[in-house]
């Protein structure tokens, strides 16, 4: 008599195969991930040291993608500025925009406003007849008069240059500033 006769050895032959394959297979899968993980930690040799970096803005944040083709206009864009959190730090109207090419985008009638990240109120409005902004340096630039207002002054130059990423700005040429404040009586100047 033959010991396989039955035919059930060639069954548990194949389920026996097949357990065996789907655990190799769970094996190989467990060794990519697990070797996925530490190339994902260890940073790029061209990147600084944690402890020689500034606080700088990531490079994600800042008004990146502008829906205008080169060499056409659009009228009444507004390019809403989030930071990484999700919150609104500032959102930039303009008249007439124009892309004059990938990196420079000009604004005719523009009105930028920044918010506080942490209440999402404004701050900041930052008015300029005509200005470039550089969507790679993130810098606003403007050689006609500009003026920024907040509800306790006024500032005005002729020109103008605003980082948009650090929230700096530098007014030139026939600067005029208005400060309000509480009116002051000859009885309190020492207040």
């Amino acid at each position: 008599m033959l010991p396989f006769r039955s035919g059930r050895a060639g069954i548990v032959g194949a389920f026996s195969g097949l357990l065996l394959l789907g655990l190799l297979t769970c094996a190989v899968w467990a060794a990519d991930k697990k070797t996925a993980k530490p190339e994902a930690k260890n940073p790029s040799p061209s990147a600084t040291p944690p402890a020689t970096k500034k606080a700088r803005p990531k490079p994600e944040e800042g008004v990146r993608d502008v829906p205008l083709t080169e060499g056409h206009d659009a009228k009444g864009l507004v390019l809403p500025d989030f930071d990484i959190l999700g919150r609104m730090r500032g959102k930039l109207q303009a008249g007439v925009t124009r892309r004059l090419d990938n990196e420079n985008i000009e604004f005719v009638g523009v009105k930028f406003t920044t918010f506080i990240p942490e209440t999402e109120k404004p701050d900041l409005e930052i008015s300029m007849d005509k200005s470039v902004f550089n969507l790679k340096t993130q810098v606003l630039t403007s050689n006609v008069r500009s003026t920024v207002k907040r509800t306790d002054f006024e500032v005005a130059g002729d020109t103008m240059k605003f980082e948009m990423l650090t929230r700096q700005g530098t007014l030139a040429g026939n600067v005029k500033m208005v400060v309000r404040g509480k009116a002051r009586t000859p009885g309190n100047e020492s207040e």
